[in-house]
This record gives structure tokens, C-alpha cells and sequence, in this order.
């Protein structure tokens, strides 16, 4: 469809002085002060042909002002849609002669600031609008995006103007907080620094290093406290590039290495791990040794039952490490060092290190079983198995009854662990009286704790503990001495650093250097290197929580772009977000 002067002209009257009508003007008021020549409406894509009014125009080398005309042609400019269509702007450009005589250009074209920029294809809110869903979702989801809008861009259009787009300058933070995140995990990391008054992210660095974090601190001088967390990198970087600067150690990290100074603590005390639980499965005999069968411990099975491929790999996986514990004890008593062994054995010095500080062989922590919708139901199950009913398919229907939503399959399964022999198929025998059973299948006997969960038992309150749980954790205070000192200084410890009671941080170290705990000792150690920043964790409010929540964010923009895109645009992203 084409709309000329002769069908516009009569439905505004300001048309005839040569500006654009009224109802245009409010409707592309960046149009204001150009002239409509014609609209083209082809389908989708609606075209509007402006020019200038003006006899004359600038230089914009010298400034002058010139009336003599050369030539003129046509730029073709995308804009933002309208009413749901695409909205071009054909605009006619006059070239000019400049008249000044010193001039060095000849030759120039009419410009359009308010407009469009030079050589632009785009007028400046297109370029705008591109530019904020650029940052908002990156290059390929803001061109699936933009698409459907009516904004066109590709994917390297977009970023293109994103990485064109100069990047906001921030003060130097007065309080800082550092910490680093996984640019791919596990192989290579960065920093990423925060305004902590702001409550913004100042910038993003290409590694962890010192050497790079005190570079910019000496760029950027004025930085007066720095929250970090415990690592020595951002603390060796902090004295080199900011020494006057308050270093403030984050709280939530010391309470985390207390709790694994416990859990170094029961990793020597594998074997009582395993007593406390057998105790609690008999209370009147006396423990005895968890058998070496992990799957025969599980209870998911008879022992007489023969083994599935499952249970055969869980075997042969612990005998192979059996041997390497072995391996691993036998070289230690040859007087050979932690890191000959782990090269000699093929495993790490952790491994190695874990297995001469657990005393015996750490089994492996059974997995929790999942919860079923079988579960309400157990009971009435037990209970009929033992008075005779042992098919399958009549105990769903009857479960069915009492409004067991799930499939035959789920109770075949359930109850084929309390067979010692393979079921019978078919419907129950009509004649002659069903096998029974003296007694219900006994209960799976209780999984051993791991090292983490038994020092989330000791570490934790009694409210937010099951009753079972609270007696394991009382057994274990009962069974060893040791375990009940780490227990005590461990809740100790966590108190001061809630309550930031920097008096009682002294006395508490002298406790822990005293209890006689390698463990402990080890961790005043490390905190005696640290003591200013720990003191400072006690006396300041600063610390890292607001750091790590500005790197969840960092996250959920790196995997919007699936990570390949460059450290710059990701920096101006997350920068632009916060």
C-alpha cells in the first residue's frame, strides 16, 4: 500500500508547511523536525520517507555553514517496530560543497545526530533497545529474542554493540570483598570483586592470583577493608597491593574449617563410627565388627541369596581398595613419605593421607535409601507376609484397597528382598495352607554414618536432630574421649564467632593447643598465621555472604552464554546486572 502527499495532506493540515503530520510526531517523536515525503506500507514492513527541511547545512569539520547542493542519495535505516509491523526509515541525504576555503574536506554529507550515528544502519533506539537485550541475555538468546520483536539483529550483531558500548566507571570501593569463581571447573578460575557499600560488582580478573589482584589494587588505590575468605592468594595479593588496608577473614569460612578440623577428628575413629551404629541395631549385646560385605550389611538381600551384577562390582571395587589400603599401610611402616607412596600406590596425597589417619579401613557409607510411596504401607506388608500371604500380585490388590496408588511391579520388588528362594508365579495356591513364617523379616540394620554426617550430629542442636540420631550422637560422646573434646571446643569456637567475642578468642586457643588433638593444633596453627584478619572478623560486620551471592549471579550469566563468550563481555554483563 502507498500513501502519498495528495492522500495525507488532507488529514493534517500542518503537513503543508513541510513538517511531519501531528499524529506521526507523537507517535515518532525522534522524526520531529524532518520532512514526510511518503509512507509505503508492503505487507509486515512499513516505510517512511523523511528528508530535511533545511536549505543548508553544517560542516562538520570546520563548522560552516554551506547551501550548494552536489547530489544526494538515500540511506536505508532500521527503526523500533510499530503497532507490530517493522518499521524502515528511508532518509534522503544531501551532499554539500564546503565553502570555506581552508576546509579540508570538500565534499560532505548532511548529518542526522538526533537520529542515527555515522554510517549507522540503525537509528539510535534500535541500537539502544539491542543494546538492552544484549546485556539482559547475550548474543544468542537476545537474537531469538529480538527476532520475534521485530528488532533485527543477529547474534554477532548484538554483541557487537555490546562490546561497543563503553563500560560504566566505577569508584574505588572503600570496603572490597574478593573471592574466586570457576570460568571452567576444576581447571581454570577468577576473581571477582565487589563494592560492598554498593552492594555491586567492580570488576572480574582473569585468574586467582596474587600478582593480579595486587595489580589492581595498586591501580586503584583508596581500598581501606577487604573481605575475603581463608586462602592465603587474596591475603599475600592484599598486603602486596593494599598494606594499609583492614584485611577481614569471612566468618562463615572459619566456622567451615572448624568443622573440618572434627572431621579430620573422626575420620581417625572409623571403627567407633561403626560400633555406635551396630549398638543401636542391638542394645543388648555388645557391637561387634560391621562384616566386610558392604552389600550384605546393606540388608537388601539374604545372605544366602546368590549376587547380582551390582553386588559383584561393589565387591570387587572394595577389594581393590582394600589392597591399596594395605599397600598404602605397608609402605608407611617402611618409612616412606606421604608423596612416594601416592606416586608408587597411583592415588593422591589425600587419599593417602585420609587412609593413614583413619587407623583402619574406611568403608565406604552405605547410600540412604530413598523414600517410596510403599513406605505407609510397610507395616500392613510385614504384617501379612507374616501371617502367610506371600504373592506379589494379592498383596497389591490389597494394598490397592486401602488406596496404594502405585503399580504391581513396586510391590514384587519391594518384597522380593524377604525371599530366600525365587517367588512362584501366578495367582496364590487354592489348596493346602500357605507357607508361614515365625517372625517378619527383620528391618535392614542401620547404615553407618559418614564422617560428614557425624559431625553434623555432634555440631548440631537437639531440635534439629531425629531421636535415632540424637542416640548415636550420644553414643559416640560415651564411646571416646577424643571425640567428645572436639565436640566441645568445636561448639565453643562456634559460639565466639557468632557472638564475635573477640576476649574469648585468646583463652579458646590456648584450650584447643592444650586438648592434645593433632587436629586442633594444626588449626591454631594456621589461625596464628591469619590472627589480624581473624581478630577483625570479630571486631567488624564485613564479610564475604554479599560476595558469594553476587557469584550466583555471575553463574547464572556465564551459562547463558553456554560459556564461550570472552572474560570483557562477561565482566560488562555482570557489571551492567549489579
Amino acid at each position: 500500500m502507498y500513501y502519498s502527499r495528495a492522500v495525507i495532506r488532507p488529514a493534517v493540515d500542518s503537513f503543508r508547511f513541510g513538517a511531519i503530520p501531528l499524529p506521526l510526531t507523537s507517535l515518532l517523536p525522534h522524526l520531529a523536525g524532518l520532512r514526510l515525503e511518503k509512507v509505503v506500507v508492503a505487507g509486515p514492513v512499513i516505510t517512511v520517507h523523511v528528508a530535511s527541511p533545511r536549505g543548508w547545512a553544517t560542516c562538520p569539520v570546520c563548522g560552516h555553514r554551506s547551501r550548494r547542493v552536489r547530489s544526494w542519495y538515500e540511506r536505508t535505516l532500521a527503526d523500533l517496530p510499530m503497532a507490530g509491523c517493522v518499521l524502515m526509515i528511508r532518509l534522503r541525504v544531501r551532499r554539500f560543497r564546503c565553502v570555506h576555503r581552508a576546509c579540508s574536506r570538500t565534499i560532505f554529507a548532511e548529518r542526522f545526530p538526533a537520529l542515527v550515528g555515522v554510517r549507522a544502519r540503525r537509528t539510535h533506539g534500535q541500537r539502544a533497545a539491542l543494546e538492552r537485550v544484549g546485556y539482559a541475555l547475550g548474543g544468542a538468546a537476545g537474537a531469538r529474542l529480538a527476532s520475534p520483536l521485530g528488532l533485527a539483529g543477529s547474534r554477532a550483531t548484538i554483541l557487537r554493540i555490546v562490546h561497543a558500548v563503553e563500560g560504566p566507571r566505577l569508584a574505588t570501593p572503600r570496603v572490597l570483598g574478593v573471592d574466586d569463581w570457576a570460568r571452567k571447573r576444576g581447571q581454570t578460575y577468577g576473581s571477582i570483586l565487589v563494592d560492598l557499600e554498593r552492594h555491586q560488582v567492580v570488576d572480574l580478573l582473569e585468574d586467582r592470583s596474587a600478582a593480579g589482584f595486587a595489580a589492581w589494587l595498586r591501580a586503584h588505590p583508596g581500598v581501606g577493608v577487604i573481605a575475603r575468605d581463608r586462602g592465603g592468594t587474596y591475603a599475600d595479593g592484599a598486603r602486596q597491593g593494599a598494606p594499609d588496608a583492614i584485611q577481614v577473614a569471612d566468618r562463615f569460612h572459619l566456622l567451615a574449617n572448624i568443622g573440618e578440623a572434627v572431621e579430620r577428628v573422626l575420620a581417625r575413629k572409623h571403627a567407633i563410627l561403626r560400633e555406635a551404629a551396630t549398638a543401636l541395631d542391638h542394645p543388648s549385646s555388645k557391637a561387634e565388627p560391621a562384616p566386610c560385605d558392604p552389600v550384605a550389611s546393606g540388608g537388601s538381600r539374604a545372605p544366602d541369596r546368590r549376587l547380582t551384577r551390582d553386588d559383584h562390582e561393589r565387591q570387587v571395587h572394595r577389594a581393590a581398595r582394600l589392597a591399596r589400603y594395605d599397600a598404602v599401610v605397608a609402605l608407611d611402616k617402611h618409612g616412606r613419605s606421604q608423596g612416594e607412596i601416592a606416586r608408587e600406590v597411583g592415588i593422591g596425597r589425600k587419599t593417602v593421607r585420609r587412609f593413614l589417619r583413619a587407623g583402619t579401613f574406611p568403608e565406604r557409607a552405605q547410600p540412604r535409601r530413598r523414600p517410596t510411596i510403599l513406605d505407609p504401607y510397610e507395616p500392613y506388608l510385614r504384617e501379612r507376609w507374616t501371617a502367610g500371604c506371600h504373592n506379589g500380585l494379592q498383596l497389591w490388590r490389597e494394598l490397592q484397597e486401602r488406596g496404594f496408588p502405585g503399580a504391581a511391579s513396586l510391590v514384587r520388588r519391594f518384597v522380593a528382598a524377604w525371599r530366600p528362594t525365587p517367588g512362584r508365579r501366578g495367582p496364590p495356591r487354592r489348596t493346602g495352607p500357605a507357607p508361614t513364617e515365625p517372625t517378619p523379616p527383620p528391618p535392614p540394620p542401620r547404615r553407618v554414618p559418614s564422617v560428614r554426617q557425624a559431625r553434623w550430629f555432634l555440631l548440631h542442636d537437639d531440635g534439629r536432630l531425629r531421636p535415632d540420631e540424637r542416640l548415636y550422637r550420644d553414643d559416640l560422646l560415651r564411646r571416646d574421649a577424643d571425640i567428645q573434646a572436639a565436640r566441645t571446643l568445636a561448639l565453643d569456637f562456634g559460639q565466639l564467632i557468632r557472638e564475635r567475642n573477640h576476649a574469648a578468642l585468646a583463652p579458646w586457643l590456648t584450650r584447643a593447643t592444650a586438648s592434645g588433638l593433632p587436629e586442633f593444633a594444626g588449626f591454631v596453627t594456621v589461625l596464628e598465621r591469619d590472627r589480624p584478619a581473624v581478630e577483625a572478623a570479630l571486631t567488624h560486620e564485613w564479610s564475604s555472604g554479599q560476595t558469594e551471592g553476587q557469584i550466583n549471579r555471575l553463574k547464572l550469566v556465564k551459562r547463558q552464554m553456554y560459556g564461550r563468550a570472552s572474560l570483557a563481555l562477561l565482566t560488562k554483563r555482570v557489571v551492567r546486572a549489579a
